[in-house]
């Protein structure tokens, strides 16, 4: 082996390890993963705890765009260290919270820290291989970081009676010292040489805006799958959403809630055994064959049987997991690394859009 092609492969197994770490560090977040049970055991009402969630929304909502175009002008590597620091700050409001007034500021936060996560942490994986002509191996790598993240967020969740007998402040404090650990992840990452750090400018930004909307407009291809993957990405997070009350009301045994909301996620960590072949087949037979699967998954879920309620919600996270893969792998190859963060964004955005219809509609689905 050349010693150059030997030394490319050596910083690029270092570049997946510490995306790998940053995947945890997002992951396993044990004040994060219950704070609606949490703030429930601090007194808040629903009513407050329901208004908190639509502040995170809509806040989300708002930064979803922005924050890609961030990454594309300023850098991955930089947008990255921003958004574990928004989440080291969001711990840290919500350990020193008194009222509704440091929740909601906290929740504002962490939904800006996620929003410059979400695309950046795509693009920067799928550059770094794309800089050494290894691109091919992208949805392999991103199967692993998908593993990653569904296991740490369902290790998290195991571990909800721990976090509850730690006490919230001390839980956020974790949190708070999980975030310092993606900030370390990511300062281990090297920006890679394809991607041009414009700075934050109006010509910078508006060159950013251009370009994307000049390949939406082209481009029907990438634009059919963003609004195919949303689609079904919608129907099988709902899916999965509204069955967490189907699987508490059928769990006889308190102690068993965890382990059984547990075997709800490990469809996602799974989804890498199928992507490979969803992905030797044309998009539209994947997405129909993934779509109907998660039809019956749905109609499934409806039940009161609890290995019924499990198995269809595992089968409806692999399936949609599976498929956002392909999605990602095959959408990428079309993007260009000066728009890649923001067009990222944009197929976050759909699928937003499609979850406000469609919450309402699932919720009458499971009434």
């Amino acid at each position: 082996m050349p010693k150059n092609e030997k030394k490319r492969d050596v910083s690029l197994t270092r570049q997946k390890r510490a995306l790998l770490l940053l995947e945890w560090a997002v992951g396993f977040r044990p004040a994060g993963s219950v704070w609606v049970m949490l703030l429930a055991l601090r007194g808040f009402s629903l009513v407050e705890i329901g208004l908190a969630e639509s502040v995170f929304h809509v806040v989300s909502l708002c930064c979803e765009l922005p924050s890609g175009l961030l990454a594309d002008v300023l850098g991955r590597k930089r947008t990255l260290l921003a958004s574990q620091a928004m989440l080291l700050l969001s711990a840290l409001l919500m350990a020193a919270s008194e009222g509704m007034g440091g929740v909601y500021l906290s929740l504002a936060v962490s939904a800006m820290g996620f929003n410059l996560e979400s695309g950046t942490r795509e693009a920067i994986s799928y550059e770094s291989m794309l800089q050494v002509g290894r691109e091919g191996e992208y949805l392999r790598f991103s199967a692993w970081q998908n593993g990653v993240y569904r296991f740490s967020d369902g290790g998290a969740m195991l571990l909800a009676g721990l976090t509850v007998a730690l006490g919230w402040r001390t839980a956020y404090l974790l949190d708070a010292g999980i975030a310092l650990a993606g900030m370390g992840a990511v300062l281990c990452l090297r920006e890679p040489d394809c991607v041009e750090r414009r700075g934050l400018t109006p010509g910078a930004l508006a060159e950013t805006v251009r370009g994307a909307w000049a390949l939406l407009r082209t481009d029907g291809t990438a634009v059919r799958i963003m609004l195919v993957n949303a689609l079904a990405g919608a129907c099988a997070t709902l899916t999965r959403f509204f069955l967490q009350q189907r699987v508490e009301a059928a769990v006889t045994v308190p102690a068993l809630l965890g382990p059984a909301l547990f075997v709800l996620g490990l469809g996602g960590g799974l989804a890498g055994l199928l992507s490979g072949r969803l992905d030797r087949m044309p998009y539209g037979r994947a997405a129909l064959l993934t779509g109907c699967g998660v039809a019956v998954c749905a109609l499934l879920a409806r039940g009161t049987y609890l290995p019924v309620l499990l198995a269809s919600g595992l089968a409806a996270g692999l399936l949609d997991d599976a498929l956002q893969l392909v999605s990602d792998r095959r959408l990428n190859s079309r993007f260009p690394s000066a728009q890649r963060a923001t067009l990222v964004s944009v197929s976050s955005l759909i699928f937003s859009l499609f979850m406000i219809p469609l919450s309402p509609l699932f919720g009458r689905l499971f009434s």
